[in-house]
């Protein structure tokens, strides 16, 4: 699966770097400098330009997704992996489209020291992105009774265009690519520089100052002093409580996952007795199930949606009620790459598939409504097998080639 490539520079050193789109912790090979990537919503990347002395450059925004679309159906779920970019704003003769173009070259982040004018997106992302679930969705007929997107990427793709003899020319190829449509140089007079920027902050930990762990593409990053974990948000690092279930063999490697409260309506769903009750299991209501409250499992990672529904049904259902301690995990584990609020989005379509009978989906599942109050990280143990990694205590395995591959989604 494609990423973007950026070019950069080190904010402390101007050393040259290479990143990927999928970076969020920069370590500059030069000065050793370990900073973390930021940006206010999204970020935003321009594409390379050649254009001639004099011509003044316009940039044209392009909403981009990559990730999975779900689509919940009265006879399961469903999913399909997209990878599209679509014009921002309405506009006659631009592009609907940059096709390929982005994968095939190395970008540049957005700054407002840019030379040109930016073109603001009238479009939303929100809006943007209904249009790519309806064109993805057709197939599935009018019977999706809730859809969500497990995103990879999402961000603004900036193309470069310049005004030439009534022409509008592509600046990226220096190639016409039709007349100047009309109120474009109104447009571009009253454009300015991109909303927003990527921001680098300091990789220490704002408790103890110590140096934060991570890997490249980690989200939540560790203090090794202190043992707190932190994650950027609004352009600061915000702690994230963390719980860990002790594991009972030497070398297991750690899951991250989100254990998400929720206020859920249209459905009585707020303990384990509700769940049971909901999913129709094979189980007998105990007096203690109706105490027990009930919480969302979903992984904190990215990985396949096939692989991520089945994991977050296996747990969810599960609830597992082996004591966690809180802090992070004693031993090697796996980077959480899944924000929280992201993961709160498919909560309706997992859902969707622990109730049953599916029957009732219909009748159900379009007056439910879930909103998350609180997130807690919590990392469980897997011991590794010849193929995969297994939880001891729920028995729900991954695959190890699995896994490995969700590096690179």
């Amino acid at each position: 699966m494609t990423v973007l490539r950026i070019d950069h520079q080190c904010p402390q050193c101007g050393a040259p770097a290479a990143l990927e789109e999928t970076d969020r912790l920069f370590a500059c090979p030069f000065c050793r400098v370990r900073s973390v990537l930021t940006a206010r919503d999204c970020f935003r990347y321009v594409l390379p330009a050649k254009s001639p002395a004099g011509k003044q450059l316009i940039y044209a925004p392009y909403w981009r997704f990559k990730g999975f679309l779900l689509f919940s159906l009265p006879a399961g779920v469903e999913h399909t992996y997209v990878d599209v970019n679509q014009l921002g704003i309405d506009m006659q003769s631009l592009p609907p489209s940059l096709g390929l173009r982005a994968q095939a070259m190395k970008l540049r982040f957005a700054a407002p020291d840019m030379e040109g004018r930016f073109l603001p997106p009238s479009a939303s992302f929100t809006q943007t992105f209904a249009a790519f679930q309806q064109r993805f969705g057709r197939g599935r007929g009018s019977g999706a009774i809730a859809s969500a997107h497990l995103g990879d990427a999402i961000g603004l793709l900036y193309s470069p265009l310049y005004a030439s003899s009534g022409r509008l020319v592509d600046a990226v190829v220096e190639q016409p690519i039709g007349a100047v449509p009309d109120g474009f140089e109104t447009a571009a007079a009253a454009a300015g520089k991109p909303d927003g920027g990527v921001g680098f902050l300091p990789a220490l930990c704002p408790a103890c100052g110590w140096d934060l762990e991570g890997e490249r593409e980690a989200l939540v990053m560790g203090c090794g002093n202190c043992g707190s974990s932190w994650a950027p948000a609004a352009g600061a690092l915000t702690r994230v409580d963390c719980d860990c279930l002790s594991g009972d063999e030497q070398g297991a490697l750690y899951l991250p996952f989100w254990r998400t409260s929720c206020a859920v309506s249209g459905m009585q769903l707020e303990t384990y007795a509700d769940l049971v009750r909901a999913a129709n299991l094979p189980k007998r209501v105990q007096p203690e199930f109706e105490s027990r409250r009930f919480e969302f499992w979903s992984p904190a990672f990215r990985i396949k949606a096939n692989v991520y529904l089945r994991l977050a049904q296996g747990l969810s259902l599960i609830q597992p009620q082996e004591p966690l301690r809180p802090g992070r995990p004693p031993g090697r584990h796996h980077p959480a790459t899944l924000p929280a609020d992201e993961a709160a989005k498919t909560l309706k379509v997992i859902l969707s598939a622990m109730i049953r009978p599916a029957q009732r989906l219909a009748e159900t599942l379009p007056a439910v409504d879930i909103r998350a109050q609180g997130h807690r990280l919590a990392y469980l143990p897997f011991r590794e097998d010849r193929h995969d990694y297994i939880q001891p205590h729920t028995r729900i395995a991954i695959n190890k080639n699995m896994l490995a591959l969700s590096r690179s989604l």
